[in-house]
């Protein structure tokens, strides 16, 4: 019992004193905005490549937030 009792403290010394278990303060989370790209003649898909094979045959192509997208009832093209 006594060995518990001196290893309690010991260790309560240890964060206290040396300050072991201190609070880091945590960076603010920043979201990172994804951008996609679109062929707005060509129908309602968004494409995370710029260069993926269904954007093959749009003239225009429009660097839009997914936010953005999305909310314009955008979806994802089947090739992903």
């Amino acid at each position: 019992m006594k060995a518990l009792r001196k290893t309690a403290i010991l260790i309560a010394a240890t964060f206290t004193i040396g300050g072991g278990m201190t609070a880091i303060p945590a960076a603010p989370a920043q979201a990172k905005t994804r951008y996609v790209w679109i062929a707005p003649r060509y129908g309602k898909k968004y494409h995370y490549k710029k260069h993926c094979r269904g954007l093959n045959n749009a003239s225009k192509l429009k660097h839009v937030t997914l936010k953005w997208a999305k909310h314009h009832h955008y979806k994802l093209c089947k090739w992903g």
